[in-house]
């Protein structure tokens, strides 16, 4: 079939970009969804007036929130007007996970998180011309350093301290060195431009906000707060979310106040099978609207992270629950001030002391829920954010090349 459609006359005599097209809806059709052929890229057909801005992204990962964010802000740009291109890095060709051609991760991405209206390229070894070449993560920063000849800025989209995801070894120097390399970092919170501020020396950067979607994530006094609920997002295949740790202090303040129910949730319920007390198992929430619910319904959450937070913490905010984390690494910055949230020592006895102090003090507790919604007030929705990181983009390419 592929063949008829290129052997014809009709086909041949067609713009190139009308070509793309009839390919890209030819593969469609395919029978596993996604196209397999290296050849073949996905190319969006409109006019572009705007910057050409280029994106080094990772394989498409389903469900990843950090993938999400990516493509978010690709979107975006790609809506307005900009013209955007995404290089996929082919990675572990053999992990047939992966999709293997443009055509392919546009399938994949649409299907599972939404069409993002920019040329999608299979491989690194043909990046072109542009006026902004992004890394979206350690590996994507090397090609970006080595086509920075190619374009007039360099940015880096940074999401968390990478290396901390690595063994002390190789990995860990390889993911440490692209913080040398003068890319200008936009970072997903404060967190990681301050570490970068203070450990690299970097005397430029921005960051933005997480954006909480307040259709979903919001407080309703109207709905019944269950003042003993604790939910803890527990992640035992994370190492950075302690969940070990979260399970040993709940199994303390569960033995202080047995009548406190405990709810685990963030993974497949088969995973919580060396929990030492009784809990509720919620597992993988079916859908956000119930996870909001479960957070209305919870007085106290616990939600750790050693590096960067996720939106939990914040959700869980926004919904009026009074969060703990760890008070470890400058966590303090990701939420501007301890009387926003309870940071505790990084033992199981400081946890729960912490958790327990909030069960007996609801003066307390309705204090931190106050703050926290007052502090999450100020992030940004979805579309804000990008505004943000669209400002940030042309006032560095401004200061770079010194064009309007």
């Amino acid at each position: 079939m592929k063949d008829k459609i290129k052997n014809s006359k009709l086909y041949r005599a067609m713009p190139s970009k009308l070509k793309n097209k009839l390919l890209n809806r030819y593969h469609k059709i395919k029978k596993d969804g996604y196209a397999t052929d290296e050849n073949s890229d996905y190319y969006v057909d409109k006019k572009c007036d705007k910057l050409r801005i280029s994106f080094i992204i990772p394989q498409p990962i389903i469900g990843s929130g950090g993938h999400r964010n990516i493509y978010r802000i690709v979107r975006y740009l790609a809506n307005k007007g900009y013209d955007v291109t995404c290089y996929v890095d082919p990675e572990n060709y053999d992990n047939p996970d992966y999709v293997r051609s443009g055509v392919a991760a546009y399938h994949k991405i649409t299907d599972n998180f939404f069409d993002l209206g920019c040329n999608i390229i299979y491989g690194l070894g043909n990046i072109k011309e542009c006026d902004v070449l992004f890394a979206t993560h350690a590996g994507s920063a090397y090609t970006v350093r080595d086509n920075l000849h190619k374009a007039k800025l360099g940015c880096y989209f940074i999401q968390d301290f990478e290396p901390y995801f690595q063994p002390m070894g190789d990995g860990y120097i390889g993911a440490l060195n692209t913080y040398k390399f003068g890319l200008f970092p936009i970072t997903s919170g404060p967190w990681p431009l301050a570490l970068l501020k203070r450990d690299f020396n970097i005397k430029k950067g921005e960051y933005f906000r997480f954006p909480i979607n307040t259709d979903v994530y919001y407080y309703d006094k109207k709905v019944e707060k269950k003042e003993n609920r604790i939910v803890f997002f527990a992640k035992p295949s994370m190492p950075r979310r302690c969940y070990r740790l979260g399970i040993d202090a709940l199994n303390l303040v569960k033995m202080k106040h047995p009548e406190v129910e405990i709810v685990l949730y963030g993974e497949n319920g088969s995973h919580y099978n060396d929990v030492p007390f009784e809990f509720t198992n919620v597992g993988l929430a079916p859908t956000i609207e119930d996870l909001g619910d479960l957070y209305r319904s919870s007085s106290i959450g616990v939600a750790f992270s050693t590096t960067n937070p996720s939106l939990v913490p914040y959700e869980m905010m926004a919904c009026g629950v009074a969060v703990v984390d760890l008070d470890f690494n400058n966590s303090v910055v990701s939420y501007d001030s301890h009387d926003n949230v309870t940071l505790v020592d990084t033992t199981p006895h400081a946890i729960a002391d912490g958790i327990i102090n909030l069960i007996e003090n609801k003066k307390l507790k309705e204090e931190k829920i106050k703050n926290g919604l007052k502090f999450c007030k100020q992030f940004p929705s979805e579309d804000k954010m990008c505004k943000l990181i669209e400002g940030y983009i042309l006032k560095e390419y401004k200061n770079v090349t010194g064009e309007k």
